[in-house]
């Protein structure tokens, strides 16, 4: 999996230039939330949610021109190096349709402006594909990553897979498939059972065990 730098913030010059500088101008930002891609003379933006399980629902921006970088530079300064400002002035633009060209008011006439949503699904908040934390309470409804994080922390005392009782229920597999696929599963308590379903069909029985969380599974190249 690459890795993606995370950045608080882009609102100052330095650390404007301090992103151009990079390798690859590639990272997230946290305030606002969001992926800034620079790529030749054109920057994307994609808006980000903290519970955003799908990438195709991410709104995406395209700036620049074809001709060169300094389109965007211009933008960049004209906004006071504010990555906040700049994406107010995105989300005031109206769009007729899902992709379309646009100008930036005020800035730079050879700089167009594309909205279209992000085709890329694994595209997640850095919020959701970092480092789970381990479940301190039981929730009263568990939701998509409650689960992530019971399997990633191993927070269970007993497990089953339905389909083949007698052999061991292949959880790994299971958590990277809910994190690929997250609508397609659902819990549903059953006593002191948790119960994981994919597409409807009962999957895993887990009994959960919030007291005594062992450190998470190790990716393993």
């Amino acid at each position: 999996m690459m890795h993606i730098p995370v950045l608080n913030q882009l609102e100052t010059r330095t650390e404007w230039i301090s992103f151009f500088r990079r390798e690859r101008s590639y990272a997230y930002i946290t305030k606002p939330l969001c992926l800034v891609d620079l790529q030749t003379t054109y920057l994307q933006i994609t808006l980000l949610k903290d519970d955003m399980l799908d990438g195709r629902q991410a709104t995406k921006y395209s700036l620049g021109s074809k001709s060169s970088i300094e389109p965007i530079w211009k933008m960049v300064k004209a906004c006071n190096w504010q990555l906040s400002a700049i994406i107010d002035g995105l989300t005031s633009l109206e769009f007729n349709s899902n992709a379309r060209d646009n100008a930036f008011p005020g800035v730079h006439r050879d700089l167009t402006v594309r909205k279209f949503f992000a085709k890329d699904k694994q595209l997640l908040a850095p919020t959701l594909i970092g480092p789970l934390t381990p479940l301190t309470l039981e929730p009263e409804n568990w939701s998509i990553e409650d689960i992530c994080r019971l399997l990633s922390h191993q927070q269970y005392s007993l497990s089953e897979f339905l389909p083949q009782p007698l052999k061991p229920a292949p959880l790994r597999s299971i958590l990277l498939k809910i994190i690929d696929a997250p609508y397609d599963w659902a819990a549903t308590k059953n006593g002191t059972d948790l119960i994981l379903s994919y597409l409807n069909k009962p999957l895993v029985k887990i009994q959960p065990d919030i007291k005594k969380p062992v450190p998470r599974l190790q990716e393993t190249g």
